[in-house]
Order: structure tokens, then sequence, then C-alpha cells
């Protein structure tokens, strides 16, 4: 559904203009068009967008912050797909695959590069945070590399999480009321929207993957996550069940955390956000995979 909204098609356009206008040499330019075009659900630039617009500004005001966050959450793929020596993902060649290690690697520092300059319009604060954003999915991703080598457990599996996936959503959605308004609470309600919004979304695709039913990425190597924690100490059925069980908490503490907002369409679209990145996600993996497996 979200692929009609406005919001997708004004981000896809961006990023087209943006590829289209750069001034890289051509090796780069190849690999940018390539890694851009793989498409995604553009649900972080999105969110930037909607929250943006939620309080009081327009898209425009927003959107170098929304590129910032999908040029930033593109070259995380690229590096983490040369990490676990991914092959695949979204059912085409990775970038270091179709291309080379190399342009993989230097693309995604060109990616990140470019999503700081791009932020720079909204002054040093804005430039701050997102730079520290940078450093906490780094070490997050730390995290997770060593999530099969060392001691990781329930703890150490959600402050990685919350480093990885669950800072980007977080700050992006509290930078974008930031730019916009001095309404200090709405920052804060967003950062809590876009945290558990987050935390819900990565334990959703941990548990996807964990069913074995996560068919549009393949890689050699495995990360540690939640439910093969719970596995071992509860068993397989009780450990989709707590997975579940804290998948809802969050997805609830998201969409509560806009209860402060009036009623609008970007409130409702933000609320439709929830339930497409996480309950709606399993539901339709589980229907056309693991029809036998109850977990609603």
């Amino acid at each position: 559904m979200i692929e009609s909204w406005e919001e997708y098609r004004i981000i896809n356009e961006s990023l087209e203009n943006l590829v289209n206008n750069s001034n890289a040499i051509p090796k780069v330019k190849n690999a940018l068009n390539y890694i851009i075009s793989a498409g995604g659900k553009r649900t972080r630039p999105i969110i930037v967008l909607l929250a943006g617009k939620l309080c009081g500004g327009s898209y425009e005001d927003v959107i170098n912050a929304a590129m910032a966050v999908e040029l930033i959450h593109t070259a995380s793929l690229a590096h983490d797909d040369v990490i676990d020596r991914g092959t695949t993902r979204r059912n085409v060649k990775t970038l270091h695959i179709e291309y080379d290690l190399s342009v993989a690697i230097l693309v995604g520092d060109w990616l990140i590069s470019k999503s700081v300059e791009l932020t720079s319009v909204y002054g040093e604060e804005v430039v701050k945070e997102f730079s520290h954003v940078g450093m906490m999915m780094s070490e997050g991703e730390v995290l997770d590399v060593f999530s099969t080598k060392e001691k990781f457990d329930e703890k150490d599996y959600f402050r990685c999480i919350e480093n990885k996936t669950a800072s980007l959503f977080a700050y992006s959605a509290k930078n974008a009321c930031r730019i916009v308004s001095d309404d200090k609470k709405a920052e804060m309600k967003l950062f809590d929207y876009g945290r558990n919004l987050g935390i819900a979304y990565q334990m959703v695709d941990d548990l996807i993957e964990y069913l074995e039913i996560f068919d549009d990425k393949s890689s050699e190597l495995e990360s540690r996550t939640l439910p093969m924690i719970y596995e071992e100490k509860y068993g397989y059925e009780e450990a989709i069940s707590k997975t579940m069980g804290l998948i809802k908490e969050h997805s609830a503490k998201s969409v509560n955390s806009l209860d402060y907002f009036e009623d609008s369409a970007e409130k409702e679209k933000l609320l439709y956000m929830v339930d497409y990145m996480t309950e709606n996600q399993i539901r339709n993996y589980v229907r056309r995979n693991k029809p036998k497996i109850e977990i609603f």
C-alpha cells in the first residue's frame, strides 16, 4: 500500500535525481544506480516526511533529512552484505557480487559522506546527532558480528538492535520534528515512536529468519538473535511466543506515543506504518510459507 503513497513517490524521485545529478565518476555512479534501483520499502525516509509534516512543516523542509536517512541506511546494507558475505538481497545480487568488494565498501563510504552533506543545511546540532547515529549503527553492527563468537545474551541482543536499527528510526523521527518545530515534547514522543518501532521491526526480521521463511536475503554467516536465545532457554514454541509478545509490546508503545498529536492524515499513516512493518509482515510470511504455525 505505501507504494501508492505520495511520500513514496517523492523519495524515489529524489533518489533518482540525486544519482542523475551527481558528479561522481562513472564506476561510482553505476554502482549507485544499481544499489538504489534495487528498491526497498523506503520506510525510514517516509517516516521523516510524515513526522516533519505532523509537526507543522512541509515535505520540502525535511526532504534533505529524509534523503540522508535513506542514504546512510543504504550504505549500511552495502557494508552489512560484505560483512555477512551476502549474495542476494531483495532477490537481486548484492553490490559486491555484482561489481566488486572494494566498490561496495567505497560506495558505502560515498553514501555516508553524502548523507552528512545533506544534513548540513540544518545546522550543527542536527549534523552532530546524525553523525552520532552513524556511530551507534556501526557499534551495533560490531556487536552483531561478534554475537556468534562471544557470550551474547538477551541484554546484549537488545543493546545491539537499539544501536544497529532502532537508533536511526528514533533520531530520524525526532530530528524531522526539530527541524520544523520548537516543541520538545513532540520531539521526544516521535523519538519514542521511532525507537519502539525500530526495536519491534528488528525483532520481526529476526523472527522471520528464525522461521526460515525470509526468502529475499541470502548470506553465509548468521547472527545470534532473540528467538535463538529463547529457544535455548524455553524451547522452540515458547521462543516464538515470547518474541511475538515483545513485538506486540513495542508496537503498542510506538502507537501510544502518537496520542500526543491531533488526528491528521500524517498521523494515520504513521500509525499504519507500525502494523505494516511488524505484525502484518509476519502474518503475510506465515500465511505464504508456514500456515501451520500459530503466531496470532
